[in-house]
């Protein structure tokens, strides 16, 4: 049985509190809601209630800040931050993943410069890794991590990621059957750093009219009238910005059109020598970084595993990062991934 035991009695992971073990006089003294409160009365059985809402199916915790949910039951965000993380540590020790194979690696940061890394199963869409950092020792973490869930790294093949350095190390000393795949939506994300870049040097003292980089980092056909106009005002006025929107959007066209890799390297090929004659240092730096890594980025022609999969992830971490000040740390910001993208069973631990 997964946890701590100390002379029968279950060993919670925050703070090492004996939680079931206790007598029910001493839970309520310590006013501990949990799944031995089911009356709901008082705030603390309000915790209780809204810590179960994810199970039940009405989702308060993977939906608002906690801070907020805290407000409305009277309770100290701290404490109902300690239960979720409870639930959520005691559910991921039930999960298994025997049949784990291909996955697909992202960073994200939080508040500047402080970064974390998740890994996903391709197959089963969801979190199974959440760990600090992004460098080669995230995966040395994740690999300790998969190993503790059944998971076997010399089974793992392929592995979509971006073009980290670390993260290319990382998998070659811990993953060593992997194959490792630059997938569209990394290779995307890198041309919209390039745009936005020639955006902001083109601008210099003329900032860029509010609310317009969607329109710039959009493609035609996925604007509106009045947004299409709105950019192509904008083309007239900042040449290079438009030109490396051209790249940006011939780039997408090469991943929508081609029909197999022969196809998709001479789309390369003819990109890389615009960006390379286009005088747009920005977009030089990208077509040389294609071409440091121009086998794993080829690669992606050859496997299933869709674009959608990391993209659809990743957009659900972007929405919990814009409730991120509900979360005094980065654990918590781990924690309410695990909740929303990990498909865990709380039932298993709630029930």
């Amino acid at each position: 049985m997964p946890g701590s035991r100390h002379g029968g009695t279950h060993v919670a992971p925050f703070g090492l509190l004996p939680v079931r073990g206790l007598h029910p006089r001493a839970r309520a003294a310590r006013g501990l809601a949990g799944p031995w409160r089911q009356d709901g009365s008082g705030a603390v059985g309000e915790a209780g209630q809204w810590v179960h809402a994810p199970v039940r199916g009405h989702g308060l915790a993977k939906t608002q800040p906690v801070a907020d949910v805290a407000a409305q039951v009277g309770e100290h965000d701290t404490r109902l931050w300690r239960f979720i993380r409870h639930y959520v540590d005691e559910a991921r020790l039930y999960e298994d993943y025997t049949g784990v194979e291909a996955i697909g690696i992202d960073e994200t940061s939080r508040k500047g410069h402080r970064y974390i890394t998740v890994v996903a199963d391709l197959t089963g869409r969801n979190v199974v890794c959440v760990v600090p950092g992004k460098d080669s020792n995230t995966v040395k973490e994740f690999a300790r991590d998969f190993m503790d869930h059944n998971g076997d790294p010399d089974r793992v093949s392929p592995v979509t990621c971006g073009m980290s350095p670390g993260f290319a190390k990382g998998i070659r000393e811990r993953l060593p059957h992997a194959h490792r795949i630059i997938d569209e939506f990394h290779v995307i994300k890198h041309a919209n750093e390039a745009v936005d870049k020639v955006g902001k040097a083109e601008a210099g003292d003329r900032p860029v009219p509010r609310n317009t980089k969607y329109v710039w980092l959009s493609t035609e056909a996925g604007l509106t009238d009045p947004q299409l106009e709105v950019k192509r005002n904008l083309a007239k006025q900042r040449l290079k910005t438009a030109r490396a929107c051209g790249m940006r959007e011939t780039l997408q066209d090469i991943y929508a059109d081609s029909a197999s890799r022969m196809e998709a390297e001479a789309g390369f090929k003819s990109l890389c020598s615009w960006m390379m004659h286009s005088r747009l240092e920005p977009m030089q730096a990208l077509a040389r970084q294609f071409r440091r890594h121009w086998d794993d980025i080829l690669a992606c022609f050859d496997h299933p595993y869709t674009n959608a999969i990391l993209e659809g992830l990743n957009s659900i971490i972007q929405h919990v990062k814009t409730r991120a000040r509900g979360f005094r740390n980065m654990d918590y910001f781990s924690t309410m991934i695990y909740l929303t993208c990990g498909k865990l069973d709380l039932k298993t631990v709630t029930a």
